[in-house]
């Protein structure tokens, strides 16, 4: 009888640390895609205040999803942005995370035609807001808002 309760013991044991194991890792992973989220709205909303500030003429804007340098540094951290419905996309972004976060964005290529084509205008004017203009927010890749 002693040896039952002691196996039952040992059991409940490692049920109760499989359990909990289970438990952090999932909180782990929701908290680990919530700030990634949280990182993607923000660097969206940085995107659209830069381009609000440094060009007339905006009406519309849908912003993609962030691209971020890959594990051995290859890639740039940035966002694809459609304005006015143009096919050419705007790539606004930085060279890291941190670069974005401290220096700002800043565009880092478009089609040469792009401001033509689109009816943009580079202007300067840090007082212009979002509030005027139709941002819609996706999960778009680069190829997707091109459509």
């Amino acid at each position: 009888m002693n040896k039952h309760k002691k196996s039952w013991l040992i059991f409940g044991i490692i049920m109760v640390l499989l359990v909990g194991g289970i438990t952090v890792r999932y909180m782990t992973v929701k908290q680990s895609q919530a700030n990634a989220a949280n990182e993607q709205r923000e660097a969206q909303e940085k995107v659209a205040k830069y381009l609000v500030h440094h060009y007339r003429g905006i009406k519309t804007m849908e912003i993609g999803r962030l691209y971020k340098p890959n594990s051995v540094g290859g890639g740039d951290y940035y966002v694809p942005v459609k304005i006015n419905n143009c096919n050419d996309l705007v790539f606004v972004g930085a060279d890291n995370k941190r670069s974005f976060d401290d220096n700002g964005p800043e565009i880092d290529s478009y089609d040469p035609d792009f401001l033509d084509k689109s009816g943009v205008i580079e202007d300067l004017d840090n007082s212009r807001t979002l509030s005027n203009l139709k941002i819609k927010y996706t999960e778009k890749s680069n190829d997707e808002l091109r459509e």
